[in-house]
């Protein structure tokens, strides 16, 4: 049974993530933590006092990791999860770039090549028929549970930018979509993509 310190930890963890913990689960935290009144976090000063300092942690990590990528933006990153969203997302983007994890099996590595390859060959496609989109939405789905099936799961993120080649003049800058496709294994979940300032497309 893990000790006093163990259990504070995952307690703590809990509480940070903003996960909900039982009354039971609060005393005894506040016991581990030395507390004399066991219902110290029932106070809504003192709670409220330790979400700041959980804020503030959060906070200079969060900075942390900025530092480490100087020449990166951050942007949200979500969970691609059907055929349907792997079209839609083809269909907004101007541009694309895509990253396959190192840490993938060489199998699950061919199956995120081909489907970002996938995905590319749709930004080329104007108009087509709705039984193709249909029969490529399938083929899409059918990649991604290939993707599962090899513990790797893909995210994607949008940026919208103004790009400007070096002889336009006073011409007006191109507005465009840029996407990007990151496949990952499964234990790695992403909440947020750094994006080169420059980034090379697709």
């Amino acid at each position: 049974m893990p000790g006093g310190r163990s259990i504070a930890a995952h307690l703590v963890a809990c509480i940070e993530a903003g996960k909900t913990v039982n009354i039971t689960s609060r005393r005894a935290l506040a016991k581990a933590l030395g507390y004399d009144n066991p219902d110290v976090f029932d106070d809504p000063k003192f709670a409220e006092e330790v979400l700041n300092f959980f804020d503030g942690l959060k906070a200079i990590r969060q900075k942390n990791l900025d530092d480490q990528h100087p020449d990166s933006v951050r942007v949200k990153a979500q969970p691609l999860a059907s055929g349907t969203e792997a079209m839609r997302f083809a269909d907004v983007v101007n541009a694309m770039s895509f990253v396959i994890d190192d840490g993938l099996s060489e199998a699950a590595k061919e199956v995120a090549a081909g489907f970002c390859d996938h995905v590319q060959e749709l930004m080329d496609l104007d108009d087509f028929p709705m039984s193709g989109r249909l029969g490529i939405t399938k083929d899409l789905d059918d990649l991604l549970q290939d993707l599962r099936e090899k513990a790797a799961h893909a995210y994607f993120a949008t940026r919208d930018r103004k790009l400007r080649g070096p002889d336009w003049g006073d011409k007006p800058s191109w507005e465009a979509t840029i996407g990007f496709l990151v496949v990952v294994p499964t234990d790695r979940q992403l909440n947020e993509l750094y994006i080169p300032r420059k980034s090379r497309f697709a």
